[in-house]
Order: C-alpha cells, then structure tokens, then sequence
C-alpha cells in the first residue's frame, strides 16, 4: 500500500504514542485506563490537533470500523489539501463509528480544523489495523554530484536490496 509522506510521517508517531499508552512503569495493561483519560480530556486537548494530531488522533482508538479497501488506499495516499483528500461526510459512508466515540465525533467536527482532523485520524487507524507488517516507503534522495559512493545511485541499491529482501521493485 503506498502511503503520502503525510501519512509516512505521522503513523509512527501515532503508533508510538499508543505504544506509551499500554503499560505503566510495573508493565501493567493500563491502556484502556488511559485512553478513557485522554477521552474525557478531548475538550482540553483538541487544539493540538493543529500541530501535534498523533497525540489526540489515540482517543479515536478502536473507534472505526472500515469498509471498501480501494477507497482507503487511496485516503492513505493523499494529503491535505489535495483535491482527492477527502471529506468526512464522503468519507464516513465507508467506516461505521463505535457508538461510544460518536459524541467524539461531534464535538471535534464542531472545532476548528476538526474534519481534516478526522479524516486523518482514520487513515491512521486505518494504517495501525492493515499495515502493521509492511515496510516503510524508501525515502528519495537527491544525487547532488558530490557523491562518494561509487557503487552507483543509492535510490537503485536501495531498491536492489528491499526485492533481494523479498519486496515488491520499485517503478522507475
């Protein structure tokens, strides 16, 4: 599945943010006490969706349940602001919500930037629940002309090593 970078950047963000919510410093199961926690806080913390949206986007944890594969493929490879990023209204006919996190859902689309918000909270949890076992995308690089490596382009030998590693080639 191809990811935006948008998306690349933030699920490792999301997915570490609900790694800190599993288990207190004993190892103890805490993370449904903690996510009842950030739940009931959502009024206090919904405007750090404008610059951290990993750290609310875990209230919304468990809260989806995603239909149409296709359809969330392509959420995952777009970006905000791009005319295929979708709406929450198009985007809710293809996901049913828990009925716990439905008054959620109310209160972060009355909030600023609370749609897009959404939108990309779904996608990240989207991403944790079918993507857990995938490699990342491999990261451009750009070929300045000051290069030391004389094995040739790093990009190509990147590509070489992940399908000896079993992956899918990269379309040139």
């Amino acid at each position: 599945m191809k990811k935006s970078s948008y998306f690349a950047e933030l699920v490792p963000s999301y997915l570490a943010e609900i790694d800190d919510l599993l288990s207190d410093s004993e190892g103890k199961s805490v993370l449904q006490k903690r996510l009842d926690i950030k739940r009931r806080e959502l009024p206090a913390i919904l405007p750090m969706i404008a610059f951290s949206p990993e750290m609310v986007a875990v209230v919304f944890h468990n809260a989806f349940t995603m239909t149409s594969p296709t359809h969330w493929h392509r959420l995952v490879g777009s970006e905000p602001g791009q005319a295929n990023f979708p709406s929450w209204k198009n985007l809710a006919g293809h996901l049913t919500v828990a009925p716990w996190a439905l008054p959620l859902v109310e209160l972060t689309l009355a909030s600023e930037g609370g749609e897009e918000f959404l939108v990309t909270t779904a996608g990240l949890e989207y991403l944790r629940l079918h993507e857990s076992t995938e490699a990342p995308l491999p990261i451009e690089t750009v070929n300045d002309g000051d290069d030391d490596d004389e094995g040739g382009d790093l990009r190509d030998d990147g590509a070489e090593w992940m399908a000896e590693q079993g992956f899918d080639a990269l379309d040139n």
